[in-house]
């Protein structure tokens, strides 16, 4: 019995060392694996191609791919070669090092198994030619421009070298350029700016112009609210340096439509981080640019937006062709950086058009103050237009007439419709606040249909000190009450647009019966004075008291004085004309003095001097720029030549000057204009280009400068109404770029300066 214990105990050690035993061989293999290790299938270099210069280097890389799908960077354990070997070598590392022109594969090997790329090695190029940009440009002085000089090679290659060539002026005291090519102007004038590097120079010109600090600004149409259009702080153009020999066109911008309104330019604005003199330009295909005013650059503007929503177009269904978007001119508030555009612009969807007020910030172009708004507006009226008593306005108005800011009021008029308008509305709530309509209760005469039309000849109402806003009509009934044809009228400066005090010319039923109405001219409220100015197109001049308009009166007994006409001395009196209305306006005959000439401008004011620009009815009619002298009336004085054109419509003048120095009178002579000819109009006359003039304007008969003498400073095709700006020593005019039977036809501002 005593061995059964010791059975038990070497029976429990047998198992308890069984266990550990088959645990251990289980660790060790007792039970077999079949898995090998994974085998070299591939090797792939990288890049599979590369081109270097003779002596240049280029870095390969290889790539190992394993049987069972990983890689592995083998580039330092891989066997380089080249074939031919001749072309370049490659280091143990990968690094290929160009030796000769020609091609070689470049192999990397492991394992017996190889990868390659392709490596072209060509000679050492030779510096070509050098470059720089922008190859013209104007700067104020003080203000700087960054020039790059980029190098062009024999194998076609470049490079900027504008911190390693070496950079100078000729001549050197108008500017200075460091050694990266930033240049600084230092005194008005033009210099060559040359990069030079091995030997091998590139140039470009740089004007230097007045300091951007003391830049004007042109915010709104004829300059001021008072329509004078006179810059009196221009102190770079005089009459001496404006010559053909030294002035002319620097560049043009183009734009995606005509630009039927005048540019602006806000000076020393900040865009972008960068301080630019800005021009500002409208489309009739509803765009707004703003552009650098002094430098092309590419040609990029700073900011373009489109006013159209989703959806939209330009109006194609109006007079104004092909496309009817921006027509009047825009106005700028620089306290609050906005600028105010009225688009009109149709939903293709429906085919409704509409008008809206936007305002947009200057300095980015997007909208602000909630905009933009609908432009709406009814009045009581019995018209043949009026619904259930009401007359509403609608898109067959023209917003031709410029805007006006005033009292924190922008005022907007319409024209060439049933009855003209003003609108009234809040500058920052975009709210309107007044409205005034010029006929509700008639319906024009004899197949004019419109009654007192606001279009100015595209200029805008006029705002004295006081704020009191005055207004040109067109034709149409008079009766003092509510029918306002042919007249000067005068409005409360509270945005309410309550009547004052108005003027009605003695010949309204004349004017009226035969198309001939006074605001086809704009007006002008002379400095220093309660004088206004207004002619239309019986070329008569209407002097007027602001502050006693005179009302409708026999021989216009309330005007301070009335200019019959200007053209005696050369034969060519005013002459008496009649017209008779129709018969269901009663059959009467009308006869008034009228003249072989037409105003369709604004007068300017300068020195003492009044400037009017007349439009010929026959190309016999010698007439141009008539000066005034001013002294509590009128008295005519020298007259400019050459004649303008026949058809020319609209040469209002715009004077630059140093105070009551270098003064300069500045018109677009507009040829033969983009709107003679178009798609309505097939057979008009064939357009032409326009023609920049410049005049001393103390002395007209001395024509300073005129475009059309040199080919390189012609501008684009006129387009009438347009009148020109003048700022820090440039001069900008919008034109047409194409014709209107050109599909999508563009628009280009003309920059003409200093050369």
């Amino acid at each position: 019995m005593a061995t059964r214990p010791r059975r038990l105990l070497s029976a429990l050690f047998c198992f308890f060392f069984l266990s550990l035993l088959i645990a251990n061989m289980g660790c060790r293999g007792l039970v077999s694996s079949n898995s090998a290790p994974p085998t070299l299938t591939s090797v792939s270099v990288a890049p599979s191609s590369a081109s270097i210069l003779v002596g240049a280097t280029q870095q390969f890389t290889a790539t190992a791919t394993y049987s069972n799908g990983s890689t592995a960077n083998v580039t330092s354990t891989a066997s380089w070669t080249n074939a031919p070997a001749s072309v370049a070598t490659t280091s143990s590392s990968g690094l290929a090092t160009g030796v000769t022109a020609g091609s070689t594969m470049v192999a990397a090997s492991l394992s017996g198994i190889s990868g390659n790329a392709s490596l072209a090695v060509a000679a050492t190029a030779t510096l070509a030619s050098i470059s720089v940009s922008p190859s013209s440009v104007s700067i104020a002085v003080g203000a700087t421009q960054q020039f790059t000089a980029t190098a062009t090679y024999s194998n076609g290659s470049t490079a900027n070298v504008s911190s390693t060539a070496s950079w100078t002026h000729v001549p050197a005291s108008v500017a200075t350029t460091s050694s990266s090519g930033l240049s600084t102007g230092v005194t008005v004038g033009s210099t060559i700016v040359a990069a030079s590097l091995s030997g091998i120079s590139g140039n470009a010109s740089l004007t230097v112009t007045a300091t951007v600090g003391g830049g004007t600004n042109v915010v709104m149409w004829h300059f001021d609210a008072q329509r004078t259009g006179l810059n009196a702080n221009e102190g770079s153009l005089s009459p001496a340096s404006v010559t053909p020999q030294t002035f002319g066109k620097l560049f043009s911008y183009l734009l995606d439509g005509y630009p039927y309104a005048q540019p602006l330019l806000v000076s020393n604005l900040t865009i972008n981080g960068s301080v630019h003199n800005v021009l500002f330009a409208a489309t009739e295909n509803d765009s707004v640019y703003a552009f650098d005013a002094d430098s092309y650059g590419g040609g990029t503007p700073l900011w373009q937006v489109s006013l159209l929503q989703s959806g939209e177009t330009p109006m194609t269904d109006g007079p104004i062709q092909p496309y009817q978007g921006i027509t009047s001119t825009p106005v700028i508030d620089t306290s609050s950086n906005t600028v105010y555009v009225v688009s009109a612009q149709t939903l293709t969807s429906t085919g409704a058009s509409t008008f809206r007020l936007n305002a947009l910030d200057i300095t980015t172009g997007k909208q602000k103050f909630g905009g933009p708004a609908t432009i709406q507006a009814s009045v009581p009226g019995t018209n043949s237009t009026a619904i259930n008593g009401v007359v509403r306005l609608d898109t067959s108005c023209i917003q031709r007439a410029a805007l006006l800011l005033a009292n924190s009021t922008v005022y907007i008029g319409f024209g060439s419709c049933h009855s003209g308008w003003l609108l009234a509305y809040g500058a920052q709530s975009l709210a309107q606040t007044g409205v005034f309509n010029a006929g509700p209760n008639s319906n024009g005469e004899n197949g004019y249909p419109g009654v007192g039309g606001i279009w100015m000849g595209g200029g805008g109402p006029a705002a004295d000190d006081s704020g009191n806003i005055y207004v040109t009509t067109g034709d149409g009934p008079w009766d003092g009450l509510t029918a306002w044809g042919n007249s000067v009228l005068k409005f409360s400066n509270n945005g309410l647009l309550h009547m004052l005090d108005y003027f009605t010319a003695d010949d309204y039923r004349y004017m009226n019966c035969n198309d001939a109405d006074l605001a086809a001219g704009g007006l002008l409220l002379i400095p220093g004075s309660t004088q206004a100015l207004a002619g239309g197109k019986t070329g008569k001049l209407y002097l007027v008291n602001t502050t006693n308009l005179g009302h409708e009166q026999p021989n216009d007994a309330g005007a301070t004085q009335t200019v019959p006409g200007l053209l005696t001395d050369l034969g060519f009196s005013p002459y008496s004309s009649s017209c008779t209305d129709s018969p269901q306006d009663g059959g009467a005959t009308w006869t008034a003095d009228v003249n072989s000439y037409e105003i369709f401008a604004t007068a300017s004011y300068f020195n003492g001097s009044v400037y009017i620009g007349l439009t010929p009815t026959a190309a016999v009619i010698p007439v141009g720029i008539v000066q005034f002298q001013y002294a509590g009336t009128l008295t005519p004085g020298l007259m400019s030549a050459p004649a303008i054109q026949v058809g020319s419509n609209g040469t209002t003048a715009f004077i630059s000057a140093n105070g009551t120095a270098n003064g300069i009178l500045w018109i677009i002579d507009h040829g033969q204009p983009i709107q003679n000819q178009n798609p309505i109009n097939p057979n008009g006359a064939a357009p032409t280009a326009a023609t920049l003039r410049a005049y001393d304007a103390g002395n007209l008969s001395s024509e300073l400068y005129n475009s059309g003498i040199n080919a390189a400073d012609v501008a684009g095709y006129g387009i009438k109404f347009t009148s020109p700006i003048v700022a820090n020593g440039k001069v900008y005019i919008g034109t047409a770029h194409d014709l209107a039977s050109v599909p999508n036809p563009q628009g280009e501002l003309d920059v003409y300066g200093s050369k």
